[in-house]
């Protein structure tokens, strides 16, 4: 390796041709280092796609659940001939239904938006 840059992770290709001189013998300790910073960065890296895998997850539970909740809402005043739902009820009916889907699950939340 002509010159090891400590600046930024390496990249696989350099991680590769290390692993490969590993396998041949000893590598210097700058190598070993650059090995390590590698490694750690690549389970960084998973770490945050994880992360944002598992907020994205949750936004669309939460979406869904606010979906849900307007339909349980029109759906319940369909059924007893109301033409119009005012603001304030759909807001409480999305609002309950964020609120306890995280917590207590969606039959929990189900029984509140059919309570509004």
């Amino acid at each position: 390796m002509a010159s090891i840059r400590t600046d930024r992770p390496p990249t696989r290709e350099q991680l590769l041709v290390l692993a490969d001189r590993a396998e041949r013998g000893q590598l210097t300790a700058a190598e070993t280092a650059r090995l390590r910073a590698g490694i750690s960065a690549v389970f960084a890296s998973q770490r945050i796609v994880g992360d944002r895998t598992r907020l994205a997850s949750r936004a669309r539970r939460e979406a869904a659940d606010r979906i849900a909740a307007v339909t349980r809402l029109t759906a319940a005043a369909r059924r007893r001939g109301i033409r119009s739902i005012p603001v304030r009820d759909l807001e409480m009916a999305i609002g309950a239904a964020v609120r306890l889907s995280g917590a207590t699950g969606a039959r929990e939340g189900r029984r509140v938006a059919q309570s509004a």
